[in-house]
Protein backbone atom coordinates (compact mmCIF):
# COMPACT_ATOMS: atom_id res chain seq x y z
CA UNK A 1 0.00 0.00 0.00
CA UNK A 2 2.92 2.29 0.94
CA UNK A 3 4.30 1.72 -2.69
CA UNK A 4 1.09 2.66 -4.11
CA UNK A 5 0.61 5.79 -2.47
CA UNK A 6 4.21 6.82 -3.95
CA UNK A 7 2.86 6.27 -7.10
CA UNK A 8 -0.31 8.08 -6.47
CA UNK A 9 1.68 11.48 -5.44
CA UNK A 10 3.61 11.13 -8.53
CA UNK A 11 0.88 10.70 -10.83
CA UNK A 12 -0.83 13.45 -9.04
CA UNK A 13 2.33 15.98 -9.95
CA UNK A 14 2.49 14.81 -13.75
CA UNK A 15 -1.44 15.95 -14.08
CA UNK A 16 -1.00 19.19 -12.35
CA UNK A 17 1.78 19.85 -14.53
CA UNK A 18 -0.13 18.21 -17.57
CA UNK A 19 -2.55 21.50 -16.58
CA UNK A 20 -0.67 24.36 -15.27
CA UNK A 21 2.42 24.07 -17.13
CA UNK A 22 1.18 22.19 -20.52
CA UNK A 23 -2.20 23.65 -21.17
CA UNK A 24 -1.69 27.01 -19.42
CA UNK A 25 1.33 28.19 -20.73
CA UNK A 26 2.60 25.84 -23.50
CA UNK A 27 -0.85 25.91 -25.20
CA UNK A 28 -1.99 29.41 -25.66
CA UNK A 29 -0.07 30.52 -28.56
CA UNK A 30 -2.23 28.57 -30.80
CA UNK A 31 -4.99 31.38 -30.31
CA UNK A 32 -2.58 34.59 -30.29
CA UNK A 33 -3.54 35.14 -34.27
CA UNK A 34 -7.27 34.36 -34.51
CA UNK A 35 -8.70 35.79 -31.91
CA UNK A 36 -6.01 39.04 -32.45
CA UNK A 37 -7.73 39.47 -35.49
CA UNK A 38 -11.14 38.89 -34.53
CA UNK A 39 -10.57 41.24 -31.45
CA UNK A 40 -9.11 43.63 -34.35
CA UNK A 41 -6.22 44.26 -31.84
CA UNK A 42 -1.74 43.28 -32.63
CA UNK A 43 -0.99 40.01 -31.93
CA UNK A 44 1.42 41.83 -29.37
CA UNK A 45 -1.30 43.43 -27.79
CA UNK A 46 -3.57 40.53 -27.21
CA UNK A 47 -0.19 37.70 -26.30
CA UNK A 48 0.39 40.29 -23.36
CA UNK A 49 -2.55 38.36 -21.62
CA UNK A 50 0.02 35.97 -21.25
CA UNK A 51 2.63 38.08 -19.76
CA UNK A 52 0.10 38.87 -17.16
CA UNK A 53 -0.95 35.42 -16.41
CA UNK A 54 3.13 34.81 -15.95
CA UNK A 55 3.39 37.69 -13.62
CA UNK A 56 0.74 36.44 -11.78
CA UNK A 57 1.95 33.14 -11.04
CA UNK A 58 4.84 34.18 -10.46
CA UNK A 59 3.71 37.03 -7.46
CA UNK A 60 1.57 33.98 -6.16
CA UNK A 61 4.02 31.63 -6.23
CA UNK A 62 6.24 33.84 -3.73
CA UNK A 63 3.42 32.88 -0.96
CA UNK A 64 2.54 29.32 -1.44
CA UNK A 65 5.23 27.76 1.69
CA UNK A 66 3.28 30.29 3.50
CA UNK A 67 0.44 28.90 2.88
CA UNK A 68 1.53 25.48 2.45
CA UNK A 69 2.50 26.00 6.35
CA UNK A 70 -0.17 27.80 7.77
CA UNK A 71 -3.47 25.77 5.97
CA UNK A 72 -4.45 22.64 4.47
CA UNK A 73 -3.09 22.77 1.29
CA UNK A 74 -5.31 20.79 -0.94
CA UNK A 75 -8.29 23.09 -0.77
CA UNK A 76 -6.05 25.81 -1.62
CA UNK A 77 -4.55 23.67 -4.97
CA UNK A 78 -8.12 22.80 -5.49
CA UNK A 79 -9.02 26.44 -5.91
CA UNK A 80 -6.46 27.24 -7.94
CA UNK A 81 -7.45 24.30 -10.41
CA UNK A 82 -11.12 25.90 -10.53
CA UNK A 83 -9.84 29.09 -10.69
CA UNK A 84 -7.42 28.52 -13.90
CA UNK A 85 -10.47 26.44 -15.10
CA UNK A 86 -13.00 28.86 -14.73
CA UNK A 87 -11.06 31.80 -16.17
CA UNK A 88 -10.02 29.87 -19.62
CA UNK A 89 -13.39 28.57 -20.05
CA UNK A 90 -14.87 32.84 -19.45
CA UNK A 91 -12.13 33.12 -22.28
CA UNK A 92 -14.48 31.54 -24.94
CA UNK A 93 -17.16 34.17 -23.81
CA UNK A 94 -15.01 36.97 -23.78
CA UNK A 95 -15.48 40.29 -26.77
CA UNK A 96 -12.86 42.99 -25.36
CA UNK A 97 -8.92 42.91 -25.13
CA UNK A 98 -9.29 44.20 -21.42
CA UNK A 99 -11.59 41.19 -20.32
CA UNK A 100 -8.40 38.55 -21.36
CA UNK A 101 -6.09 40.92 -19.26
CA UNK A 102 -8.63 40.39 -16.11
CA UNK A 103 -8.94 36.62 -17.32
CA UNK A 104 -5.48 35.87 -18.20
CA UNK A 105 -4.26 37.42 -14.08
CA UNK A 106 -6.89 35.61 -12.64
CA UNK A 107 -5.84 32.56 -14.26
CA UNK A 108 -2.34 33.29 -13.71
CA UNK A 109 -3.22 33.57 -9.69
CA UNK A 110 -5.10 29.62 -9.77
CA UNK A 111 -1.91 28.35 -11.77
CA UNK A 112 0.44 30.15 -9.07
CA UNK A 113 -1.61 27.51 -6.60
CA UNK A 114 -0.72 24.25 -8.16
CA UNK A 115 2.05 25.35 -10.47
CA UNK A 116 5.64 24.33 -10.67
CA UNK A 117 6.50 25.79 -7.08
CA UNK A 118 3.96 23.47 -5.36
CA UNK A 119 5.17 20.47 -7.61
CA UNK A 120 8.62 20.42 -6.87
CA UNK A 121 7.67 21.15 -3.44
CA UNK A 122 5.63 18.12 -3.33
CA UNK A 123 8.07 15.59 -5.37
CA UNK A 124 10.94 17.06 -2.98
CA UNK A 125 8.79 16.46 0.09
CA UNK A 126 7.93 12.84 -1.10
CA UNK A 127 10.81 11.76 -2.66
CA UNK A 128 14.32 11.59 -1.84
CA UNK A 129 15.86 8.79 -3.77
CA UNK A 130 15.72 8.87 -7.51
CA UNK A 131 14.26 12.41 -6.49
CA UNK A 132 16.00 13.65 -10.20
CA UNK A 133 13.83 10.78 -11.85
CA UNK A 134 11.00 12.19 -9.95
CA UNK A 135 10.69 15.63 -11.05
CA UNK A 136 12.01 14.81 -14.90
CA UNK A 137 8.91 12.51 -14.73
CA UNK A 138 6.58 14.94 -13.47
CA UNK A 139 7.54 17.73 -15.34
CA UNK A 140 8.06 15.85 -18.66
CA UNK A 141 3.79 16.04 -18.79
CA UNK A 142 4.25 19.47 -19.26
CA UNK A 143 5.78 19.15 -22.75
CA UNK A 144 3.86 16.20 -23.23
CA UNK A 145 0.52 17.76 -23.08
CA UNK A 146 1.47 20.46 -25.00
CA UNK A 147 2.72 19.00 -27.52
CA UNK A 148 -0.63 16.60 -27.27
CA UNK A 149 -3.28 19.53 -26.83
CA UNK A 150 -1.20 22.43 -29.07
CA UNK A 151 -2.04 20.85 -32.51
CA UNK A 152 -5.74 19.61 -31.07
CA UNK A 153 -6.88 22.63 -30.09
CA UNK A 154 -5.70 24.40 -33.21
CA UNK A 155 -7.89 21.53 -35.44
CA UNK A 156 -10.83 22.68 -33.08
CA UNK A 157 -10.08 26.19 -33.61
CA UNK A 158 -10.54 25.54 -37.04
CA UNK A 159 -13.21 23.31 -36.77
CA UNK A 160 -15.55 24.38 -34.17
CA UNK A 161 -14.02 28.55 -33.60
CA UNK A 162 -11.51 29.73 -30.62
CA UNK A 163 -14.39 30.19 -28.29
CA UNK A 164 -15.24 26.43 -28.22
CA UNK A 165 -11.34 25.92 -28.19
CA UNK A 166 -11.48 27.73 -25.08
CA UNK A 167 -14.40 25.85 -23.14
CA UNK A 168 -12.63 22.92 -24.20
CA UNK A 169 -9.42 23.71 -22.64
CA UNK A 170 -10.66 24.70 -19.55
CA UNK A 171 -12.15 20.84 -18.81
CA UNK A 172 -8.92 19.59 -20.31
CA UNK A 173 -7.25 21.59 -17.28
CA UNK A 174 -10.00 19.86 -14.94
CA UNK A 175 -9.30 16.30 -16.42
CA UNK A 176 -5.51 16.68 -16.32
CA UNK A 177 -5.49 17.97 -12.63
CA UNK A 178 -8.73 15.71 -11.44
CA UNK A 179 -6.09 12.56 -9.77
CA UNK A 180 -5.37 15.74 -7.01
CA UNK A 181 -8.80 16.98 -6.45
CA UNK A 182 -10.36 13.24 -5.93
CA UNK A 183 -7.29 11.54 -4.15
CA UNK A 184 -6.40 11.83 -0.71
CA UNK A 185 -2.39 12.95 -0.30
CA UNK A 186 -1.15 15.94 1.05
CA UNK A 187 2.33 17.95 0.97
CA UNK A 188 4.74 15.74 3.07
CA UNK A 189 5.10 12.35 3.70
CA UNK A 190 5.02 12.60 7.03
CA UNK A 191 1.12 14.22 7.35
CA UNK A 192 0.14 11.02 6.79
CA UNK A 193 2.50 8.68 8.77
CA UNK A 194 5.43 8.01 6.10
CA UNK A 195 8.86 8.76 5.35
CA UNK A 196 10.25 9.73 2.14
CA UNK A 197 10.40 7.46 -0.76
CA UNK A 198 14.13 6.15 -0.28
CA UNK A 199 14.70 7.67 3.20
CA UNK A 200 16.14 4.75 4.59
CA UNK A 201 17.63 3.38 1.85
CA UNK A 202 20.07 6.29 0.66
CA UNK A 203 23.89 5.93 1.76
CA UNK A 204 25.52 8.67 3.50
CA UNK A 205 27.35 9.61 0.98
CA UNK A 206 24.29 10.16 -0.88
CA UNK A 207 22.55 11.96 1.66
CA UNK A 208 25.61 14.39 1.84
CA UNK A 209 24.99 15.34 -1.59
CA UNK A 210 21.63 17.21 -0.35
CA UNK A 211 23.23 20.49 1.63
CA UNK A 212 22.59 20.16 5.40
CA UNK A 213 20.98 23.61 5.67
CA UNK A 214 19.85 22.74 9.58
CA UNK A 215 23.18 23.80 10.20
CA UNK A 216 23.37 27.13 8.36
CA UNK A 217 21.08 29.92 8.13
CA UNK A 218 19.29 30.92 4.93
CA UNK A 219 19.35 34.31 3.69
CA UNK A 220 18.17 36.31 0.25
CA UNK A 221 21.28 38.52 0.13
CA UNK A 222 23.97 35.41 0.24
CA UNK A 223 26.22 35.11 -2.64
CA UNK A 224 25.01 31.35 -3.79
CA UNK A 225 21.70 32.55 -3.64
CA UNK A 226 21.95 35.83 -5.68
CA UNK A 227 23.96 34.00 -8.31
CA UNK A 228 21.35 31.11 -8.45
CA UNK A 229 18.91 33.89 -9.09
CA UNK A 230 20.97 35.80 -11.96
CA UNK A 231 21.40 32.11 -13.53
CA UNK A 232 17.42 31.76 -13.09
CA UNK A 233 16.49 34.95 -15.38
CA UNK A 234 19.64 34.27 -17.85
CA UNK A 235 18.46 30.80 -18.41
CA UNK A 236 14.84 30.98 -18.70
CA UNK A 237 15.30 33.95 -20.68
CA UNK A 238 16.47 31.77 -23.72
CA UNK A 239 13.04 29.64 -24.08
CA UNK A 240 11.16 31.97 -25.77
CA UNK A 241 13.35 31.14 -28.67
CA UNK A 242 11.48 28.69 -29.10
CA UNK A 243 7.86 30.80 -29.63
CA UNK A 244 9.58 31.69 -32.44
CA UNK A 245 10.58 29.54 -34.78
CA UNK A 246 7.42 29.70 -37.04
CA UNK A 247 9.30 33.58 -37.71
CA UNK A 248 12.79 32.04 -37.87
CA UNK A 249 11.29 29.95 -40.47
CA UNK A 250 9.69 31.97 -42.78
CA UNK A 251 12.70 34.32 -42.35
CA UNK A 252 14.73 31.70 -44.04
CA UNK A 253 12.25 31.56 -46.74
CA UNK A 254 11.06 27.57 -45.14
CA UNK A 255 7.41 28.62 -44.81
CA UNK A 256 5.30 28.32 -41.48
CA UNK A 257 5.05 24.61 -42.18
CA UNK A 258 8.60 23.94 -41.50
CA UNK A 259 8.31 26.59 -38.73
CA UNK A 260 5.94 24.05 -36.86
CA UNK A 261 7.68 21.21 -37.71
CA UNK A 262 10.82 22.89 -35.60
CA UNK A 263 8.13 23.61 -32.77
CA UNK A 264 7.03 20.02 -32.58
CA UNK A 265 10.45 18.68 -32.35
CA UNK A 266 11.73 21.06 -29.93
CA UNK A 267 8.60 20.05 -28.14
CA UNK A 268 9.75 16.59 -28.15
CA UNK A 269 12.91 17.08 -27.35
CA UNK A 270 11.36 19.13 -24.12
CA UNK A 271 9.82 15.62 -22.76
CA UNK A 272 13.12 13.44 -23.54
CA UNK A 273 15.54 16.01 -21.81
CA UNK A 274 13.34 16.23 -18.84
CA UNK A 275 13.25 12.69 -18.31
CA UNK A 276 17.03 12.65 -19.45
CA UNK A 277 18.44 15.18 -17.18
CA UNK A 278 16.55 13.28 -14.30
CA UNK A 279 18.07 10.70 -14.34
CA UNK A 280 21.50 11.95 -14.96
CA UNK A 281 21.05 13.97 -11.90
CA UNK A 282 20.59 11.54 -9.30
CA UNK A 283 23.72 9.52 -10.46
CA UNK A 284 26.08 12.34 -11.24
CA UNK A 285 24.76 15.07 -9.53
CA UNK A 286 22.30 18.24 -10.18
CA UNK A 287 25.52 20.30 -11.44
CA UNK A 288 27.21 18.29 -13.88
CA UNK A 289 23.79 16.95 -15.43
CA UNK A 290 22.90 20.69 -15.94
CA UNK A 291 26.46 21.76 -17.54
CA UNK A 292 26.15 18.66 -19.85
CA UNK A 293 22.73 20.45 -20.66
CA UNK A 294 23.42 23.92 -21.17
CA UNK A 295 26.77 22.53 -23.39
CA UNK A 296 24.10 20.65 -25.52
CA UNK A 297 21.81 23.27 -25.99
CA UNK A 298 24.56 26.19 -26.94
CA UNK A 299 25.47 23.57 -29.43
CA UNK A 300 21.99 23.48 -30.87
CA UNK A 301 21.76 27.51 -31.50
CA UNK A 302 25.00 27.16 -33.17
CA UNK A 303 23.47 24.94 -35.76
CA UNK A 304 20.42 27.19 -36.11
CA UNK A 305 22.74 30.02 -36.50
CA UNK A 306 23.84 28.76 -39.43
CA UNK A 307 20.30 28.66 -41.05
CA UNK A 308 19.67 27.07 -44.10
CA UNK A 309 23.43 26.79 -44.15
CA UNK A 310 22.94 23.84 -41.98
CA UNK A 311 20.40 22.37 -44.32
CA UNK A 312 16.81 21.38 -43.31
CA UNK A 313 17.49 17.77 -41.74
CA UNK A 314 19.90 19.24 -39.36
CA UNK A 315 17.68 22.42 -38.29
CA UNK A 316 15.52 19.91 -37.14
CA UNK A 317 17.90 18.36 -35.10
CA UNK A 318 19.08 21.14 -33.77
CA UNK A 319 15.43 22.02 -32.85
CA UNK A 320 15.08 18.87 -30.96
CA UNK A 321 18.13 19.94 -29.07
CA UNK A 322 17.31 22.95 -28.48
CA UNK A 323 14.19 21.02 -26.56
CA UNK A 324 16.80 21.00 -23.97
CA UNK A 325 16.56 24.27 -22.68
CA UNK A 326 13.40 23.60 -20.97
CA UNK A 327 15.34 20.16 -19.06
CA UNK A 328 17.46 23.01 -17.13
CA UNK A 329 14.58 25.43 -16.56
CA UNK A 330 12.08 23.03 -15.49
CA UNK A 331 13.76 20.74 -13.65
CA UNK A 332 17.56 21.40 -12.95
CA UNK A 333 17.06 24.85 -11.36
CA UNK A 334 14.50 22.64 -8.40
CA UNK A 335 17.44 20.12 -8.44
CA UNK A 336 19.88 23.04 -8.07
CA UNK A 337 17.86 25.02 -5.56
CA UNK A 338 17.31 21.48 -3.04
CA UNK A 339 21.14 20.69 -3.81
CA UNK A 340 22.48 24.23 -2.71
CA UNK A 341 19.83 25.20 0.22
CA UNK A 342 18.42 22.07 0.89
CA UNK A 343 15.24 20.59 2.18
CA UNK A 344 14.55 22.45 4.75
CA UNK A 345 14.95 26.08 2.92
CA UNK A 346 13.83 24.60 -0.42
CA UNK A 347 10.13 25.94 -0.63
CA UNK A 348 11.52 29.84 0.91
CA UNK A 349 14.39 29.70 -1.87
CA UNK A 350 12.64 28.14 -4.92
CA UNK A 351 9.66 30.65 -4.23
CA UNK A 352 11.77 32.98 -5.11
CA UNK A 353 13.47 31.62 -7.85
CA UNK A 354 10.51 30.44 -9.25
CA UNK A 355 9.69 34.03 -9.66
CA UNK A 356 12.71 35.04 -11.48
CA UNK A 357 11.77 31.87 -13.93
CA UNK A 358 8.50 33.58 -14.81
CA UNK A 359 9.98 36.81 -14.92
CA UNK A 360 12.92 35.49 -17.39
CA UNK A 361 9.89 33.59 -19.34
CA UNK A 362 7.80 36.44 -19.95
CA UNK A 363 10.45 39.12 -20.76
CA UNK A 364 12.24 36.78 -23.35
CA UNK A 365 9.13 36.53 -25.81
CA UNK A 366 9.67 40.20 -26.44
CA UNK A 367 12.96 41.02 -26.54
CA UNK A 368 13.59 38.40 -29.27
CA UNK A 369 11.25 40.07 -30.91
CA UNK A 370 13.01 43.42 -30.90
CA UNK A 371 16.22 41.78 -31.56
CA UNK A 372 14.72 40.37 -35.57
CA UNK A 373 12.80 43.54 -35.21
CA UNK A 374 15.94 45.93 -35.52
CA UNK A 375 18.96 43.51 -37.29
CA UNK A 376 16.01 41.79 -39.38
CA UNK A 377 17.82 38.11 -38.25
CA UNK A 378 17.15 35.61 -35.51
CA UNK A 379 21.22 35.56 -35.76
CA UNK A 380 21.22 37.76 -33.08
CA UNK A 381 18.83 36.48 -30.28
CA UNK A 382 20.89 32.81 -30.82
CA UNK A 383 24.25 34.22 -30.00
CA UNK A 384 22.94 36.31 -27.56
CA UNK A 385 21.51 33.06 -26.35
CA UNK A 386 24.68 31.01 -26.32
CA UNK A 387 26.54 34.48 -24.35
CA UNK A 388 24.30 33.49 -21.67
CA UNK A 389 24.91 29.70 -21.61
CA UNK A 390 29.01 31.18 -20.92
CA UNK A 391 27.82 33.00 -17.84
CA UNK A 392 26.11 30.96 -16.57
CA UNK A 393 28.64 27.90 -16.42
CA UNK A 394 30.87 30.54 -15.04
CA UNK A 395 27.73 31.16 -11.99
CA UNK A 396 26.83 27.86 -11.96
CA UNK A 397 30.38 27.23 -10.81
CA UNK A 398 30.50 29.94 -8.30
CA UNK A 399 27.60 28.93 -6.52
CA UNK A 400 29.51 26.06 -6.21
CA UNK A 401 32.95 27.08 -4.96
CA UNK A 402 30.36 29.57 -2.28
CA UNK A 403 28.28 26.21 -1.12
CA UNK A 404 32.07 24.40 -0.79
CA UNK A 405 33.39 27.73 1.02
CA UNK A 406 30.37 27.98 3.27
CA UNK A 407 30.19 23.99 4.37
CA UNK A 408 33.88 24.42 5.44
CA UNK A 409 33.46 27.48 7.41
CA UNK A 410 29.83 25.20 9.29
CA UNK A 411 32.49 22.34 9.62
CA UNK A 412 35.30 24.36 11.32
CA UNK A 413 32.55 26.52 13.65
CA UNK A 414 31.37 22.71 14.53
CA UNK A 415 35.00 21.39 15.09
CA UNK A 416 35.37 24.37 17.42
CA UNK A 417 32.63 23.66 19.59
CA UNK A 418 33.61 20.25 19.90
CA UNK A 419 36.70 21.35 21.02
CA UNK A 420 35.48 24.30 23.52
CA UNK A 421 32.86 21.71 25.16
CA UNK A 422 35.89 19.05 26.02
CA UNK A 423 37.58 22.09 27.33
Amino acid sequence: MERKEYAWVLIIACGLAAGAIGLCSNSVGVFYTVVSQELGVLRGTFAFHATLSLMATAVVSLWVPWLSKHFSYKPILITGIFLSAAATVFMGMSGSIAMFYILGVLRGIGVGLYGTVPITMLVNRWFHKRNGAAIGMALSFSGLSGALCSPLLSNLIAAAGWRNAYIVMGGLILVFTLPACILPFSMGPEERGRKPYGYEELPKSQKGKIADSSTSRFSYMQAGFVLMCIFTVLHTSITGITQHFSGYSQSLGLGETFGAALMSCSMMGNICTKLFIGFISDRLGPVKACLMMMGVNAGSLMVLMNGTGAGTAQLLIAAFLFGSVYSVGAVGIPLLTRYFFGNEHYAQAYSVIGFFTSIGSSSSLAIIGYLFDLFGTYRYAFAAAASFHLINSLLLLGVVLWRKITHARTERKKGEQRIGATR
